[in-house]
């Protein structure tokens, strides 16, 4: 109730203020307006109250917190490494040792004998054998014919025709009257004719012949020699021998390891806190419901000393 009754007031107290604004007298009335009415009255202020309200205020206050930090130190921690150590050992071995002997063996000897065989052979002979052959020959078939032909003037006759008179030939003709003789001419016809001919020719053949030829031949035979060999003879032996030992060896080796410390640190945190603060805020104007609600005689829950209502 309280609240709703601090809304209404704060909601008519807002309107108040708005609507009624009061009239500067500076202000000139415009010349337009034939009659001006006369300005308002201000209105009175409204009559304020004081009320408490609670609020939730945001409040920094300074805490504690434990972190856990992530720190690099230094540790020691012991290490092995491997080392080859020398040491003395009695150990036995066997020996095995070649030993010379003689022995007899009987072993093949190949020997090489000369003897005297009797084989064929093929001997190269060269006989002339009598060979017909075809001979082709190239024979002219010819025959003489009588053929006229123009007789050339010697040397002599060319320097005799001018000193020998003129016939009655010269004058009708520039060039002279060719003369002719007959003369007996061959006339060839060349035909190819075969002839078989007989003819000695050289062949060579191979004939059988015995002949007796020295061979080499390889006899074995056996026969006793003496041969040295060795055997091998087992002994045993004691004797000291160096080894080298792989062995742990402890030493002290340093590390840098990863370690979580837990610290105290300070930090600025907000917080809500409920405080109540007083505020201003306009009376509400009196009217016939509110009596209803706040006069005790009418059956209202709170007693006012004022009496609003008297």
């Amino acid at each position: 109730m309280i609240w709703q009754r601090v809304s209404s007031a704060l909601l008519a107290g807002t309107f108040v203020a708005l609507t009624s604004l009061p009239a500067r007298a500076e202000d000139e009335p415009k010349k337009d307006d034939k009659a001006a009415p006369p300005a308002a009255a201000p209105a009175p202020a409204p009559a304020m109250r004081t009320i408490c309200v609670r609020e939730w205020v945001p409040e920094k206050y300074t805490a504690e917190r434990t972190v856990n930090r992530v720190e690099y130190k230094q540790e020691k921690y012991t290490a092995f490494k491997c080392e080859c150590v020398p040491e003395k050992r009695t150990c036995t071995k066997t020996v095995y040792e070649k030993v010379p002997e003689t022995k007899t063996v009987c072993r093949k000897v190949c020997e090489n004998v000369w003897c005297e065989e009797e084989r064929t052979i093929m001997q190269k002979h060269t006989v002339c054998k009598p060979v017909e052959k075809c001979v082709r020959k190239c024979v002219d078939k010819g025959h003489w014919e009588c053929k006229l032909v123009e007789c050339k003037p010697s040397c002599f006759e060319k320097l005799c025709s001018h000193h020998k008179k003129k016939d009655c030939c010269d004058n009708c003709c520039e060039q002279p009257c060719p003369k002719y003789k007959t003369e007996k001419c061959w006339v060839p016809c060349k035909v190819w004719e075969e002839q078989k001919v007989c003819t000695m020719e050289k062949v060579t053949e191979c004939v059988p012949v015995k002949c007796k030829v020295k061979v080499c031949k390889k006899v074995e035979r056996e026969e006793k020699c003496q041969v040295t060999c060795y055997k091998c003879v087992a002994k045993c032996v004691t004797e000291e021998v160096t080894v080298n030992v792989m062995k742990q060896v402890p030493y002290e080796a340093t590390r840098c390891v990863k370690v979580c410390t837990p610290c105290v640190e300070k930090y600025e945190a907000c917080r809500m806190v409920c405080r109540t603060v007083e505020k201003q805020v306009p009376c509400e104007p009196c009217c016939q419901p509110c009596c209803d609600t706040c006069c005790p005689k009418k059956g209202g829950l709170f007693h006012h000393k004022d009496k609003c209502c008297d």
